[in-house]
């Protein structure tokens, strides 16, 4: 007479229901190597974020540096992270699409958002009425841009140009 021993799991498999095949094929399959579930992006950004890339750098030259796809947690401060946890959750997993720095000191100027009919269901305006609040507070300015076919580098330029505070603003002899 074999004594059927079980263990700590045997509430959830009641001796009637247990197939013992697939209790072994299971076993046997946790020992199989796994893939590792990871390729290369073809780019890092998204076809319409590219065509509005290259044109972003015709219109800025050589004045900002782009970064891409930059977290909101990069951009700020939580000024006490341990009472403020929530307020560190609601940045952590969002980014914008590209922020504009000083050349030099890396320091945020502009960020750009492209804005794709997503922004039109209810959670995104939610999303990007605190995204704007944050902004404002940071003292960052917030350039949000309809995706659409084609974008106009002088035009572009003139928007971000607009964007910045008086003292950074280029001198430029009106056209």
């Amino acid at each position: 007479m074999t004594q059927d021993r079980r263990g700590c799991l045997a509430v959830f498999f009641p001796r009637r229901g247990v197939n013992r095949e697939i209790v072994a094929l299971s076993a046997a399959a946790e020992k199989l190597p796994v893939a590792f579930p990871y390729a290369p992006r073809k780019s890092m950004l998204s076809p319409a974020e590219l065509a509005f890339y290259n044109v972003l750098k015709e219109a800025i030259g050589t004045r900002f540096v782009i970064l891409l796809k930059v977290g909101l947690n990069d951009l700020c401060e939580i000024t006490n992270r341990e009472v403020n946890q929530a307020a560190f959750n609601r940045v952590s997993s969002k980014h914008v699409d590209f922020v504009l720095c000083d050349p030099v000191t890396l320091a945020p100027v502009v960020a750009i958002e492209l804005d794709d009919s997503t922004h039109y269901r209810r959670d995104r305006a939610d999303r990007d009425a605190f995204v704007d609040k944050l902004f404002r507070t940071i003292g960052v300015a917030l350039i949000r841009h309809r995706v659409q076919a084609g974008y106009n580098a002088d035009a572009l330029a003139r928007w971000i140009d607009a964007s910045l505070p008086p003292t950074r603003r280029p001198l430029r002899p009106a056209s």
